[in-house]
């Protein structure tokens, strides 16, 4: 069985100077030439089943992708910021710092902490996590979410899935045997 864990396109926004999270923002111009690298990468294949997070920027990539069954899926949501979603990181750096030291444990305010995010995905990995021979699987997602994937799958601490770095639209193979072991491609 393989399973895809696949980064939504470029969002709309300056990620660099912005934090975003459940904010759901549309994503830039050059979505389709994206779509055809992602396509090119996977090689164009015929899913069983793509699950996706309800966001905008995962909707219209789940919708280009071939499958036989897609389910919008909100525990894949991008991790929520709360009250910091959309502020710029200047105007709240000295909070980020502070939290910073704890993300792992501590939610940011009206927000989560990735032991939540944590959670909620490995509820819905519980629930799909069925073997079946040659089934392939796509799981349309964000950033912070398929870190938290990774680390689960690898056994890492939660406070240091930021080693992990990938671009918008990348791609990551995973197997998994009828023994529940999961084989990470790179």
């Amino acid at each position: 069985m393989k399973i895809y864990l696949i980064r939504h396109t470029t969002p709309d926004i300056d990620a660099n100077t912005t934090l975003y999270g459940q904010t759901d923002l549309d994503v830039v111009h050059s979505f389709h030439d994206e779509v055809a690298t992602i396509k090119e990468t996977i090689e164009d294949v015929r899913f069983n089943s793509v699950y996706y997070s309800p966001l905008k920027r995962c909707q219209k990539l789940a919708a280009c992708l071939k499958s036989d069954m897609k389910v919008s899926e909100p525990r894949l949501k991008e991790i929520s910021y709360g009250d910091w979603e959309m502020k710029k990181f200047a105007a709240i750096k000295t909070e980020l710092s502070t939290w910073s030291k704890e993300f792992d444990t501590v939610a940011a305010p009206n927000g989560e902490s990735l032991e939540m995010v944590q959670e909620r995905l490995i509820s819905f990995w519980n629930e799909i996590n069925n073997y079946k021979e040659g089934e392939k699987i796509a799981i349309v997602a964000h950033g912070v979410v398929m870190r938290v994937f990774l680390a689960h799958f690898l056994e890492m601490p939660l406070k240091n899935i930021f080693r992990l770095q990938f671009n918008f639209g990348k791609v990551i193979q995973l197997s998994l045997n009828e023994s529940g072991r999961i084989h990470l491609h790179l």
